[in-house]
C-alpha cells in the first residue's frame, strides 16, 4: 500500500511521483493546484479536479498546464494517491470518510466538518492504514499545543478579530440579525465553545476546530469572535495553560485578495503541509 509520507526521498531524488487530486476549486484549491505544478513539479502530478460548481472547476483547469481532468469524487479518489479537500465544511466529512475507506491519504482543509465525528474518522484512517493531514491553517501555536497535550492542559482560548465584511453571510450573524454595516466600534459577535463557533461561523473560525482536536476538545475550547472595523487584518489570539506553564500567541493575517474570509497564512499552511508530506526531514512538533 502506497503512502506519500513514508516513501519519499529528498528533493530531486523522488522515488515515487504522487498522484494528487483536489476537491474544491476555490481560493485554496487554486493555490494548491499551482503549487503542485510549479513548486512540486517532478514530485507530484496533479491528476484531477472536482467541484460541485462545474464552471469553477473548468476555470481552474484552463489556468493549468498540463490540464488535469475534471472528475467526479469517486473517480478522482480511485485514481489518486493523495486527495486534498478544499471544498467546504459540508463536504469534508464525506470526503475524508470515503477516501480513507479506499486506503487513500487525505489532506483536509475544512477541519470543522469532522468536529464531533473525529473519532470515527481517525478510526477509519487507522483501520485502513492511511494518513489524514490537518494543516494548522491561519493560526500559530499548534506545535506548542501538541507538545502541551502530552501532559495536562487546563485551558485553551481563542479570540478572533476580523473586519466586519468577513462575517456578513455567517449563519450566526444571519440568524441573530446582527448588523455589521457602518459599524463604528468593535462588536463582540459570539462567545462560547468551539463546537458552537464552527456551526455559527463555518467559513471564519476553522482554526478553532484544529485547536480543539489537538487540545481539550470542541466543548472545552473557548472561543470569542469580534468584528472590528479598525482592523485591516484577521487576528487570532491563542492562550494555552497547562502543567507545563502557559503560552500566548497572536497572529495578524492579511486576508486573501480573492476571498476575505480566508487568511493568506491558511493558504500558505496548506502548501507547507503538502511540502511536509513530501519531505523525509520533518521539522517541528
Amino acid at each position: 500500500m502506497f503512502h506519500a509520507s513514508c516513501f519519499m526521498l529528498p528533493v530531486g531524488d523522488s522515488l515515487f511521483v504522487i498522484k494528487v487530486g483536489i476537491i474544491g476549486c476555490g481560493t485554496i484549491g487554486w493555490e494548491l493546484a499551482k503549487a503542485c505544478q510549479k513548486r512540486f513539479a517532478g514530485e507530484v502530478t496533479l491528476e484531477a479536479l472536482s467541484d460541485i460548481d462545474a464552471g469553477r472547476a473548468r476555470r481552474l483547469q484552463k489556468a493549468l498546464k498540463p490540464r488535469p481532468d475534471i472528475l467526479s469524487f469517486d473517480r478522482l479518489a480511485k485514481r489518486c494517491d493523495l486527495i486534498i479537500e478544499a471544498a467546504s465544511k459540508h463536504a469534508s466529512y464525506e470526503v475524508a470518510k470515503k477516501a480513507l475507506s479506499l486506503g487513500k491519504d487525505v489532506m483536509l482543509m475544512s477541519v470543522g466538518g469532522i468536529l464531533g465525528k473525529e473519532k470515527e474518522i481517525f478510526e477509519v484512517a487507522r483501520t485502513h492504514r492511511c494518513c489524514l493531514y490537518l494543516p494548522s491553517g491561519g493560526v500559530v501555536g499548534i506545535d506548542g499545543l501538541k507538545a502541551a497535550s502530552v501532559g495536562k492542559i487546563y485551558r485553551v482560548t481563542l479570540t478572533t478579530r476580523k473586519p466586519p465584511q468577513g462575517f456578513e453571510d455567517s449563519p450566526y450573524v444571519l440568524k441573530h440579525g446582527i448588523r455589521l454595516k457602518n459599524l463604528k466600534q468593535e462588536k463582540v459577535l459570539f462567545e462560547g465553545n468551539a463546537f458552537q463557533a464552527v456551526r455559527g461561523f463555518p467559513k471564519n473560525i476553522n482554526v478553532s476546530a484544529t485547536l480543539s482536536l489537538v487540545g481539550l476538545g470542541a466543548k472545552k475550547t473557548k472561543v470569542r469572535i469580534i468584528a472590528s472595523p479598525q482592523m485591516l487584518v484577521n487576528v487570532h489570539e491563542v492562550y494555552v495553560q497547562g502543567d507545563f506553564g502557559s503560552f500566548y500567541t497572536r497572529t495578524e493575517n492579511f486576508p486573501s485578495e480573492e476571498n476575505p474570509k480566508t487568511s493568506r497564512l491558511a493558504i500558505l499552511s496548506a502548501v507547507a503541509t503538502l511540502e511536509r508530506i513530501l519531505r523525509n526531514v520533518k521539522i517541528g512538533t
